[in-house]
């Protein structure tokens, strides 16, 4: 009965969040149509608005997209009962979209990294062939002034 309080205490306090949390959803639809209209009525540059706008949607979209994630996690499991730890024969539940776009971001970076490093040993194996070349023209070039001096005193 204890577990039972405790379940409704939590559905009770996420619901008071819920209803702050649609009113700000709602203020920033707002105020992002109104920067639309701004940004389309008017004729100066916005390169600085938009670049406001990107540092912000760069903080804010990735939490956006974790809670909506989560929320959805949640409504996925209402219904369902919950399999018992010991044998759980259910897939895993797939990454959230966040977490894939950040493993893919890592992927291309190492990538980029990796070809880099690439083409870095792909330069220095050509300097190494031609160190190792003036190195064996320098051993000819010693080598014939050497026997050239030799035969000066026979």
């Amino acid at each position: 009965m204890k577990e039972l309080e405790q379940e409704k205490d939590s559905l009770l306090a996420g619901l008071d969040v819920l209803e702050r949390a649609r009113e700000w959803y709602q203020t920033q639809i707002h105020n992002i149509t109104e920067t639309q209209r701004h940004i389309g009525q008017s004729h100066h540059s916005t390169e600085f608005l938009a670049e406001s706008c990107r540092s912000q949607l760069d903080v804010v979209l990735p939490k956006l997209q974790d809670v909506t994630c989560c929320l959805c996690d949640l409504l996925s499991f209402s219904g369902k009962t919950f399999p018992s730890t010991g044998s759980s024969s259910a897939p895993p539940a797939p990454a959230p979209p966040q977490a894939i776009h950040i493993l893919k971001e890592q992927n291309r970076l190492l990538t980029q990294e990796v070809t880099e490093k690439s083409e870095r040993i792909t330069q220095l194996e050509q300097e190494k062939s031609a160190l190792i070349k003036q190195l064996f023209e320098a051993r000819a070039s010693s080598a014939h002034n050497s026997s050239a001096l030799d035969s000066t005193f026979i």
